[in-house]
């Protein structure tokens, strides 16, 4: 009974999972129409402004054929379509970026159901709940905690992050607008600095992207992504973090690379978030069609049996998250090892297809 009621609740989560898949494709629809209508628009504004420079410039050479008015109505309307290719071009960055942000949730929803779909067939054939080599309630609780920390940290970090820089993006552009008609000059100053502002917040919102769901882990795998993210954390951290891969020239399936990519970054969070550590490596070598994986640093270490004791008991469940991941998803061996002052080790040997 209590495997058929288990059952029932994965199915339930993956249905709900699918209509979320199929909003995402509804709304990727419509973003992909208002995208050919601004660029078509963004096309229309370009050659506007062209033309107008070209006016301008002959107004330079023939400035005695112009009137005041025609000069002055001549500038006014160049800074208005400036001023609209500008806002239209913004939005077309802004729906871009929406459409990025949603083909990845898009595709992570449908790894998590291929991922969960397997657990359905197993409790469909399976008589007794006892028999499965995992247990499904702490699988299922786990899953749940780990999706309601992810989604408080995805949200603290678009407030603090990309929420804010759009709030002052909009503010700046508001005293643009205020300064057309009082000082012209200081208001393309102020359009130059709103431009810097737009690529620093676009630039951000490109590693938030990036920390959610790595666009090159479809593109190029599992290695470069590593490669890219490790040099990120090094360079924005200060911690020294070394890479080293052997004999994984091959693409792995996409869920393999998926999970594999997000234990190692569970595994580097907490040497950033909790060990104090200067120096870092990740070791990869993939031997008589096993991978084995290492992360080690020369932190602080901790005590892993008191850490392992709590962890069911902690809103933070990063231990508890990286097993699940080898030994559920990928049906591997997990291991860590620490102490107080001399660092930490974390393995994993995780079967190839």
């Amino acid at each position: 009974m209590a495997g058929e009621e288990l059952r029932q609740r994965i199915s339930a989560a993956i249905q709900a999972y699918r209509e979320e898949i199929q909003r995402i494709q509804r709304e990727l629809g419509e973003i992909e129409s208002m995208l050919r209508q601004n660029m078509a628009e963004v096309d229309r504004l370009s050659m506007r402004e062209t033309a107008i420079a070209n006016r301008a410039r002959d107004l330079d050479v023939n400035l005695e054929r112009y009137e005041k008015a025609d000069i002055r109505t001549l500038y006014t309307t160049m800074i208005e379509v400036q001023m609209r290719l500008q806002t239209m071009r913004e939005q077309v960055k802004q729906l871009q970026m929406r459409r990025d942000a949603l083909r990845e949730r898009q595709t992570l929803l449908s790894e998590f159901v291929e991922l969960l779909e397997p657990a359905t067939h197993e409790l469909e054939r399976s008589s007794k709940v006892a028999d499965l080599p995992f247990d499904p309630q702490t699988m299922i609780a786990n899953i749940i905690q780990s999706q309601e920390s992810e989604r408080l940290r995805i949200s603290l970090q678009m407030h603090d992050g990309p929420a804010q820089a759009m709030s002052n993006l909009v503010l700046r552009a508001e005293i643009c607008q205020r300064l057309i008609d009082r000082d012209l000059d200081q208001a393309r100053a102020e359009l130059v600095a709103l431009k810097n502002a737009v690529n620093n917040t676009l630039q951000e919102t490109r590693k938030f992207i990036f920390d959610l769901r790595p666009m090159t882990l479809d593109d190029l795998g599992l290695v470069p992504t590593l490669r890219r993210y490790v040099a990120q954390v090094s360079e924005k951290h200060k911690i020294d973090v070394s890479l080293m891969v052997q004999n994984l020239d091959q693409r792995l399936p996409n869920h393999y690379e998926v999970t594999i990519f997000r234990f190692i970054q569970e595994a580097i969070n907490n040497v950033v978030r909790h060990s104090g550590a200067t120096q870092a490596r990740v070791m990869l070598d993939n031997s008589d069609n096993a991978l084995q994986i290492l992360i080690e640093d020369n932190g602080s270490g901790f005590a892993v049996q008191e850490a392992i004791a709590s962890a069911g008991a902690r809103k933070n469940m990063g231990i508890a998250n990286m097993r699940q991941q080898i030994e559920v998803l990928l049906q591997g061996e997990f291991g860590i090892e620490s102490a107080i002052g001399r660092g930490t080790r974390v393995a994993a040997t995780i079967p190839l297809p």
